[in-house]
């Protein structure tokens, strides 16, 4: 029996390992245009405050990169507008920082 419940707890503790470690790359660099430049993104900072993946990646994490909708379809936002609608607003909604050297410090 103690066999049975250390060989559960083991794949147990290894699945929750494997879950927690496949939340992305810790820093995402979006290149910009302009004069503010890139923004360098804490993924998982990001990940860490608020884990709803959906809210940012809404057609799902292995869909491709936002610029393949994000640009071509007419349908979607410009890429950089759904950015800054999305992140500012967020931004706002959670009481952090919406000035634009905020994100963009390079």
């Amino acid at each position: 029996m103690q066999r049975i419940v250390l060989a559960a707890l083991s794949v147990f503790v290894f699945a929750m390992a494997a879950q927690a470690a496949d939340v992305g790359p810790s820093v995402v660099v979006f290149p910009g245009k302009g004069k503010l430049g890139s923004v360098s993104f804490d993924h998982r900072a990001h990940y860490e405050q608020d884990s709803e993946c959906v809210l940012c990646h809404h057609t799902g994490v292995n869909e491709g990169k936002c610029a393949d909708c994000h640009g071509p379809d007419p349908a979607a936002p410009h890429i950089q507008d759904a950015f800054h609608l999305l992140c500012i607003g967020c931004h706002k909604h959670k009481g952090a920082t919406a000035e634009c050297e905020g994100c963009h410090v390079n």
